[in-house]
Formats: C-alpha cells, structure tokens, sequence
C-alpha cells in the first residue's frame, strides 16, 4: 500500500507543461536490485518513451544497501532490457565521485574493507558504462560532468553525495542534452533512480517534490 501512496504522489508531481511528462521515481537508500523491483509497475503505469536510469550510488557508498558487482550489473542489465522490450529509450548516468571528507563523516573506513568509496564507485561506472554499450542505451558521463565544474564540493553537493540546487541543475542539464532536441507533445519521461533521483538535499524524504529536484529542473528546461 506504501508503495502505491509514493507512486501516486510521484505521479501527481509528474506535472505536464503541454503534454511532455517527467515522473520523478527516486527511491531514497534503494541498491539497483531494489529499484529494480519498482521498474515493472511504473513501465505499466505510466508508460514511459525514454526511461533514465541513475542507480549504483548506494552499492557502492552505503554499506547498508552494499551489492558485489555481478549483482550491480545483473540487475542493471534487467532494468534496461525490459525498459527496451516496453518500448522506451534508455539513457544511463554515471555517478558521480564523492567529497571524501564529508562522506567518510557518516561511514567508518571499516565499513568499505579494503576497496576505497572511490574504486567502488568507479567499478559501478565501469558496469553502467558496459550496460549501456551492450544494451545500445545512451549514456550521460554526469560523474565527469561534475568533475569538470569542481566535484562534489560545498557550492555542488550539500554532504559530498547529494545535490545542492545547482548541481542538480547540472544533472538536469546532462541529461537534457541526451534527449532529442524536439520532443512530441505527448513523450513521456520516468527518471527511475536513487536519492539522487528523488531530490535529497533540496527535498526532505517523504514531502513534495520540490522545483530543485533533477527532475524538476529537466522539467524546466523542457518547457
């Protein structure tokens, strides 16, 4: 039933402006094999055109939603194949690096073994990059994005993972520039992801998307 009050609210925030739809489907602390699990109900739902896919964040860095690699790319693979075999067009993100510091505030160097928070991210963009070329997805490069405006530093990010405002505009941004540049009136756009997805740091979990969102801010730009 929880999942079915969260998806209306993600729908009711999916605002059109003319009839071109983004659906905000950001689940906060989910691994890919979580998300994963939403994917068939919003496909039959909302009957998406390009479904973008930002995950892995929380395999990597969250020893509470930790995955191995095989499983990070198992279940990426699935969501992209039956988000094709619907019909949609995939675009994939990488994601970006963290601020050590500030992230190494909140995990203990215990929790991470003997692989740093940065190779284990850098081996989910290795399976995001292979996914998509396999699956002929579209890929956004975001963590370089992101690395070339300064990283996830205090102007970008609000703890070294999530987003300010700004950087979710940059977000918005790269992911804008992987869609057609004309799109018909009645696409539809499901942004399936993570924290990231869903907005933390200008959203507080379980409230109203905000217009600072990634989601919102393609809205935007969109319009």
């Amino acid at each position: 039933m929880r999942n079915c009050v969260v998806f209306l609210l993600l729908s009711v925030t999916a605002l059109a402006h003319g009839q071109i739809r983004v659906i905000n489907s950001g689940w906060p602390g989910r691994n890919t094999a979580q998300i994963e699990e939403h994917l068939e109900h919003e496909l039959v739902a909302v009957k998406p055109d390009f479904v973008v896919i930002l995950a892995g964040g929380n395999d990597a860095l969250n020893e509470k939603a930790f995955l191995p690699p095989a499983q990070t790319q198992q279940s990426l693979t699935k969501m992209v194949q039956r988000a094709e075999k619907s019909g949609a067009q995939v675009i994939m993100v990488t994601v970006h690096d963290p601020d050590l510091a500030r992230l190494m505030t909140r995990h203990t160097p215990e929790s991470y073994g003997s692989i740093s928070p940065l190779e284990r991210q850098a081996q989910v963009n290795r399976i995001v990059q292979q996914v998509a070329r396999e699956n002929h997805a579209t890929l956004v490069p975001f963590n370089q994005v992101l690395r070339d405006a300064g990283g996830a530093n205090a102007e970008l990010s609000t703890d070294g993972v999530h987003l300010t405002a700004r950087g979710y505009g940059l977000l918005a941004g790269a992911v804008r520039s992987a869609l057609p540049k004309s799109l018909p009136a009645n696409t539809t756009i499901l942004c399936l992801g993570d924290s990231l997805t869903y907005g933390i740091g200008v959203r507080v979990q379980d409230t109203p998307e905000t217009p600072d969102t990634y989601p919102s801010q393609l809205r935007a730009l969109l319009r």
